[in-house]
């Protein structure tokens, strides 16, 4: 038995070499079912204990005293840290005739191995503990056993006691159920028969009460975002001409404008497809899903856009590209990728019924996986955005001749302070904290993410439309608040054009131009910007 021991540790030692092997689960399966064979045959004649394996140890005794509780501990410190206790009660022990040999394996990897399963288990998690099985040389139909099983990630809370079902080849939970632990860090289960056990967990799903509170947060926010977003669009549909005078300004804010109505079509289709859902009409949900999906990829896309024009006028100083091909650039990454995603997408799904959820009207998550059509574009999207934010705060950051005034460095935090406060929104950063969401699912990190996103309309108001000077004062133009604010125009459109950063990011969308040499008194932090800025 111990060179067999020694044979099978060296065969599970390497989780990542199962990757490679066809049918892993057919594999690691036999090797679950040929230690127990072994173990059943396994003639002793006291207690025994195999421990100086790093990835599965033994544990065996023979009932003797028929009065007293088997138990089996099993401390892997040197591979995961994991322990396990195995415990049959006096009670099921008096089942068993006299000298009757029990024995108890664990295996410290086996929980890598083994995959998550593929059917309607895998609403349960991923395998969260040592694997141990437990073999008896006779037969009993009164029995119990308990196991405790220190959890590998402490962070999971919804638990299932499974062993492993070697019919279905998969986890099952028939006959065993979950035991009050006061260690948090412990999960006991007890089963009423024998074979291999481990524990599978998950995050909790929020309950009635939370969900509320989540639902009550995405339909007030959205609320206001639609409001927020009609604002936004009639604004920019009033002051188009005022604030489009050249090329970048122009694309600027054909950027902002197609943001502002994909955004607004998606929030309108996410509140049409939770009423169909509501009705349960499945074409109908069909249908809102696709839209959803195809609005929230072209806001995405349409922001990626505004993050690549602004890294392009922020790199490529010199270089100018003509405006009917950055519109045309732009019109195919907006629109273009996100439509090819979304019908090949359907294409693909929907003749299985596979297309939505059970759960409402999205994209599948579990079956078809539909649901990274949405996922990977969007986090890809996220990342280049959050690039360009990054090459934004270094060129703020970037010194100058000499050594800067702390005067000249405040100023630099404060400008740093400002591209974040309104690059954020406008280049869908907000959505990163999705990520947040399946690293930590509580009740604080939802409500976070779904308080940012649901408002992420009057974002774009207040930060894209309302923070934006040139804006500002096209309005007071337009409808002659005052003759002061008449006059601030006026000395606004005359005067020599501020650095990138001084008035905020929207500066950096201004028309290229020449340097600005007409002021020997220009700071150094002014030359710096004029460096790479585009002038208005």
């Amino acid at each position: 038995m111990q060179n067999f021991l020694d044979t099978i540790n060296i065969v599970v030692e390497n989780s990542t070499t199962w990757d490679q092997i066809p049918d892993r689960v057919q594999q690691s399966s036999n090797i679950l079912q040929s230690v127990e064979n072994f173990s059943e045959k396994l003639s002793i004649t006291g207690p025994i204990n195999i421990k100086n394996n790093s990835n599965i140890q033994l544990s065996a005794n023979i009932i003797s005293n028929l009065t007293t509780d088997y138990t089996a501990d099993f401390n892997f410190n040197q591979t995961n840290n994991l322990t396990g206790n195995i415990l049959i009660n006096s009670k099921s022990v008096r089942a068993f005739s006299a000298n009757t040999t029990i024995v108890s394996v664990a295996y410290a990897t086996m929980m890598d191995i083994l995959n998550t399963p593929n059917d309607t288990n895998s609403r349960l998690g991923v395998i969260n503990g040592l694997v141990m099985t437990t073999t008896v040389s006779e037969n009993s139909n009164a029995f119990e056993i308990e196991m405790d099983f220190k959890k590998s990630n402490q962070t999971l809370d919804r638990t299932a006691c499974v062993y492993w079902n070697f019919t279905i080849q998969n986890w099952d939970s028939t006959g065993c159920r979950a035991k009050n632990n006061t260690d948090s860090t412990m999960v006991t289960c007890i089963c009423d028969h024998l074979t291999s056990f481990s524990i599978l967990m998950s995050y909790s799903p929020l309950n009635a009460r939370d969900n509320m509170i989540l639902s009550y947060i995405s339909y007030i926010g959205i609320g206001i975002s639609i409001l927020s977003l009609v604002i936004c669009i009639i604004i920019e549909a009033t002051v188009w001409k005022s604030v489009t005078k050249n090329k970048t300004s122009y694309m600027r804010h054909v950027c902002i404008m197609n943001i502002s109505v994909m955004l607004l079509m998606a929030d309108i289709w996410f509140i049409i497809g939770s009423a169909v859902y509501e009705i349960k009409k499945v074409d109908a949900c069909v249908a809102a899903t696709f839209f959803t999906h195809v609005f929230y990829l072209c806001t995405f896309f349409w922001m990626l856009t505004m993050g690549l024009i602004l890294f392009y006028r922020l790199m490529c100083v010199f270089h100018d590209l003509s405006k009917s091909v950055m519109m045309g650039i732009s019109f195919f990454l907006g629109y273009g990728c996100p439509i090819i995603i979304s019908v090949i997408t359907v294409a693909v799904t929907q003749p299985s019924k596979r297309y939505t959820t059970d759960k409402g009207c999205w994209l599948n998550v579990t079956e078809s996986k539909a649901f990274l059509a949405f996922v990977i574009p969007a986090l890809a999207i996220l990342l280049v955005n959050f690039i360009t934010l990054l090459v934004v705060i270094i060129k703020v950051l970037r010194p100058s001749i000499g050594d800067k005034p702390k005067k000249e460095e405040k100023s630099s935090l404060n400008h740093i302070a400002k591209c974040i406060l309104i690059l954020t929104p406008l280049l869908g950063l907000t959505w990163g904290f999705g990520i947040g969401t399946l690293i930590n699912y509580t009740l604080p990190m939802q409500v976070i993410f779904t308080a940012l996103n649901a408002l992420q309309g009057f974002f774009i108001l207040l930060f894209g439309c309302l923070m934006d000077k040139k804006v500002r004062d096209a309005l007071f133009s337009r409808f002659s608040v005052s003759r002061w604010s008449s006059q601030q125009t006026k000395t606004s459109n005359l005067s020599a054009a501020d650095p990138v950063f001084s008035k905020g990011v929207i500066n950096l969308f201004a028309k290229k131009g020449v340097y600005n040499i007409s002021s020997a008194q220009a700071s150094s932090s002014s030359e710096m910007s004029n460096s790479y800025s585009l002038l208005t």
